[in-house]
């Protein structure tokens, strides 16, 4: 059947609707999201909510599964994903599978069974020689970079990411399409002014400023790993900090997609309007 592809919508409505809006979505009959739907983005719960209309297939990605526990994520290095969680009261996002099989192909968000594992593309031929025997087509997520990989007689595919693109090339969502032996990377622009107005509307300027801004500017530019450079950042000036606020936490995400501290001692500093003022709409 042919499917339509997407990975780490992050929260961006705005990107999921324009994706949905072109010919080459509107001529699948499925639609599969390979985890982190929520998160980083202000509109998790209208990406959700749409995706289930859509009778879409949702994987479990690494938000998604801080979201079950978000009370272990007490620090103001936090506020995002504890907006996030309200915003999504009343959804259960906990029977999420991790991974999928279809026919000879393993989909999942970062590698079979952990949602968190970040590898690139010069990791892969080891991932891909782990695959059970029967598996020749591994589709992942989690890196927001776009990839077709083939090792021997497997293949990694990664359509990058709906939500956060890392490409350089920005304003632009990445999306793919699954038709028999073929899958096509895709793109298309969308209105990044949106996401300005939800982050004011929905609380996140208000309460998580600086993770605000930093992904406004990575939808914009599509620097990448715009957010993570901010995060390791933080996370080092925690580390040696001279600060009871630094102490590691208990879920650390090994410096990856995650700040690992409970908390840190910046707080924020400037006002929703002066956030304004550094974004275009």
């Amino acid at each position: 059947m042919r499917t339509l592809l997407m990975a780490d919508i992050h929260g961006n409505f705005a990107a999921l609707r324009a994706i949905l809006s072109t010919p080459e979505a509107q001529s699948c009959g499925r639609v599969i999201s390979l985890g982190d739907q929520v998160n980083f983005g202000p509109e998790s719960r209208k990406v959700v909510e749409t995706l289930r209309s859509l009778g879409a297939t949702m994987l479990m990605g690494n938000h998604e599964e801080r979201l079950l526990h978000p009370d272990d994520f007490a620090g103001y290095n936090w506020a995002m994903l504890r907006v996030t969680a309200r915003q999504l009261s009343g959804i259960s996002l906990a029977d999420l599978p991790v991974d999928v099989r279809i026919g000879s192909a393993l989909l999942t968000h970062g590698t079979p069974g952990d949602p968190y594992h970040l590898v690139y593309p010069p990791d892969l031929p080891e991932v891909l020689k782990a695959l059970p025997e029967d598996v020749n087509l591994l589709i992942s997520g989690h890196n927001h970079l776009c990839w077709d990989v083939t090792s021997g007689h497997r293949r990694a595919f990664n359509p990058g990411s709906a939500g956060l693109n890392e490409t350089g090339t920005g304003a632009r969502a990445m999306f793919a399409i699954w038709d028999g032996d073929e899958l096509t990377p895709c793109s298309t622009p969308y209105d990044v002014t949106e996401n300005a107005r939800a982050y004011l509307s929905g609380g996140f300027a208000q309460e998580a400023p600086e993770m605000s801004r930093m992904c406004l500017q990575e939808m914009e530019t599509r620097q990448y790993q715009g957010v993570l450079r901010l995060i390791r950042h933080v996370s080092h000036v925690a580390r040696h900090a001279d600060n009871r606020n630094a102490a590691l936490s208990r879920r650390s995400c090994d410096g990856c997609d995650g700040i690992a501290h409970a908390s840190f001692s910046f707080r924020a500093q400037k006002s929703a309007v002066e956030m304004l003022s550094l974004i275009h709409i």
